[in-house]
């Protein structure tokens, strides 16, 4: 079923049930989820089509995207890519194993190591990335940037919306 479809036969169904709440919002987050989970399904098949998970894949970017030569503590990766420390163990372990990272004692911090991407995991990471980039500018091409622009905007004020009630409950 299309997703528009859906959404909407799903808030009219609600709307008929409960006609004392607005359902209209949850349309958007319906929407917004949809669109987002078609995008990350897109993004899997790149990722998959290069042995890689797409949490496997964010641990390159976020490497690849501070520079070739940089090498980054676990913790400051695992911030970045909004992963536990523990999700990101397995997942270095994984990179390393397939010679895409490598890990290093960290001289000033004996129970730390640093971890710095191969020329392989640049490869990859730059593979991947140029796919994403296609992918999305196909996704995008047929709307006009001016409703893109205004999509931008909203999106953004609904974020800054959803983390000041994460703040304050």
């Amino acid at each position: 079923m299309e997703i528009g479809k859906y959404v909407d036969e799903t808030v009219a169904g609600w709307q008929e049930q409960r006609p004392d709440l607005d359902f209209e919002p949850m349309g958007y987050m319906l929407r917004f989820h949809a669109m987002a989970e078609a995008a990350m399904t897109k993004i899997e098949g790149i990722t998959k089509s290069h042995g890689l998970t797409v949490g496997e894949f964010d641990v390159l970017a976020t490497l690849r995207r501070h520079g070739a030569t940089s090498t980054l503590t676990p913790s400051f990766i695992a911030e970045v890519a909004m992963v536990s420390p523990s999700g990101l163990t397995h997942r270095l372990t994984q990179l390393e194993r397939s010679g895409h990272i490598t890990r290093i004692a960290d001289d000033s911090d004996r129970r730390s190591s640093l971890v710095s991407i191969t020329k392989t995991g640049a490869a990859v990471a730059d593979q991947i990335i140029e796919q994403i980039a296609e992918q999305s500018a196909r996704m995008y091409n047929a709307i006009p940037t001016k409703d893109l622009e205004k999509f931008s905007n909203v999106v953004a004020l609904v974020s800054a919306q959803l983390e000041s009630e994460v703040v304050t409950s």
